[in-house]
């Protein structure tokens, strides 16, 4: 074999490489059928199906969270532009990912909160967050942080609706890239799930992820946001950490739900922040 055709076999090897990965991450995090998807019809399924190469494609997580802001904030632009108030404009753009997630992270944040709230030990805690019911705990604590996202998005369509929209791309980006560190960070505080069945990403992964979201961020953020792009970050970095000192706290390391909840409290934390500094308020 020449050396010119032992470099077009690497490069085919690495364009499918790369294809396989972002393939496993969009199915991973969406409901779109394009990998991996289980047979079952519950979006959640794929939690406990998931090949463990997930942990390669975690670095490719940025760039999905950026087709699903951006989905986001198409429609929130479309409304807006057709004379939809920026609060009901916001609703909807909001509701557009989370139909285009499956609820995935919000079924985390959920269980979360109804486990820490109304469990009495760690295996009690547990229990509960495989218990598909959702409780008062559940309800109110996900009714707070979409209340609380939908207002932030809002407040900055007022204002700016590019800014809005890059706004809403950079925390779903932001919002993505910090689940590998989380994983690197904490263990998974069971033998089955998730974080059995994932593996851990490698630390060259997670940073790979984090740089590439740090780059998506700037692209779609500095323009309005300026020097406040790094509040921003730590808004997301800050939130995503608190949930996982939490979680170290109830349970001893993380599961799915966990890092379903790592995704919207850092998401939401993004967006109240650049509400904060698009609005003036900082």
């Amino acid at each position: 074999m020449s050396y010119k055709s032992g470099m077009d076999a690497n490069d085919e090897n690495g364009r499918a490489e790369f294809s396989a990965q972002l393939r496993l991450a969009v199915a991973f995090l969406t409901r779109l059928p394009v990998a991996h998807a289980a047979d079952d019809d519950d979006p959640l399924a794929v939690l406990d199906e998931t090949p463990p190469d997930l942990a390669s494609a975690m670095w490719l997580f940025p760039l999905v969270g950026f087709a699903i802001g951006g989905a986001g904030a198409l429609a929130l632009g479309a409304l807006v532009w057709g004379g939809v108030p920026a609060p009901v404009a916001a609703t909807l753009a909001i509701g557009v990912m989370i139909w285009l997630t499956g609820a995935l992270h919000e079924d985390g944040l959920s269980d979360i909160a109804d486990g820490f709230g109304g469990g009495s030990d760690r295996d009690h805690k547990l229990e509960i967050m495989r218990d598909s019911r959702l409780g008062a705990y559940g309800t109110v604590t996900l009714a707070i942080v979409v209340v609380t996202k939908i207002a932030a998005l809002a407040t900055i369509a007022a204002h700016d609706v590019g800014a809005a929209a890059g706004a809403l791309i950079a925390a779903t980006v932001w919002s993505r890239a910090l689940i590998a560190p989380t994983m690197r960070w904490l263990t998974p505080a069971r033998d089955d799930g998730l974080g059995a069945n994932a593996g851990e990403p490698t630390e060259g992964d997670s940073w790979k992820g984090l740089g590439l979201a740090v780059l998506l961020v700037l692209l779609v953020l500095v323009t309005p946001a300026g020097f406040g792009v790094v509040t921003v970050l730590l808004a997301g970095g800050l939130a995503a950490f608190a949930v996982g000192m939490i979680a170290l706290r109830q349970i001893g390391g993380y599961t799915g739900d966990v890092l379903g909840a790592v995704v919207m409290i850092a998401e939401t934390a993004a967006l109240v922040a650049a509400s904060a500094i698009v609005s003036g308020s900082i």
